[in-house]
């Protein structure tokens, strides 16, 4: 059963992993749309979403940063990135969105790239550490780190996520679990790069 889990939501491939991406489509929007509200996204604006999955935070980024904005795309898994690329395909054709390989702790952008950074139901497979440095540098002065995460699969206490945003450099971070109806608690994260 472990290997099922892993090769559909853990580190999705073939066709266990496209299955898993279907259901994340399902089970994740809620949280997607809700991340991307909370990463106060404007037109012009650049994001990198951090194990995008199936594409559906994608699409929404992409939607808010238009026009003149611009979504990256972050994922080691070959299955999501080829279902992103599907789902976001009038996105990538006209250059607002960009998938390609990568992870939490090596996006491959510039440092001060981004306003925002959005990770949904993916810091639990982090070096949490290196990823929160990640996205401190490649966050623009002011610019946002949002986590949102099933409770039942992140693996430490909600606080340890903030203590670790903080250790990164962060300020004004903010921590809440959120009771939902049909699925389990979502642990919420949003932490503000300094200005100064």
């Amino acid at each position: 059963m472990t290997w099922v889990f892993d090769r559909g939501f853990g580190h999705p491939r073939g066709l266990v992993g496209r299955l898993g991406g279907a259901l994340m489509v399902k089970g994740n929007s809620e949280q997607e749309r809700r991340a991307v509200e909370r990463a106060g996204l404007s037109p012009g604006g650049a994001v990198v979403v951090v194990g995008h999955g199936p594409g559906v935070g994608l699409r929404l980024a992409a939607a808010a940063v238009a026009p003149g904005g611009h979504v990256l795309g972050v994922d080691p898994s070959v299955a999501m990135r080829e279902m992103a690329a599907s789902r976001c395909a009038e996105e990538i054709a006209r250059g607002l969105v960009e998938v390609r390989e990568g992870a939490a702790e090596r996006t491959g952008c510039a440092d001060d790239f981004a306003d925002a950074v959005i990770s949904v139901n993916n810091v639990m497979l982090w070096e949490r550490s290196r990823g929160f440095s990640e996205a401190f540098r490649v966050l623009r002065p002011g610019g946002r780190l949002v986590i949102s995460v099933h409770r039942h699969v992140l693996g430490v206490e909600p606080e340890v996520l903030r203590d670790e945003a903080l250790r990164a450099g962060f300020e004004q971070v903010g921590l809440r679990v959120r009771r939902r109806r049909f699925n389990s608690p979502a642990v919420e994260l949003l932490a503000v790069r300094p200005s100064g």
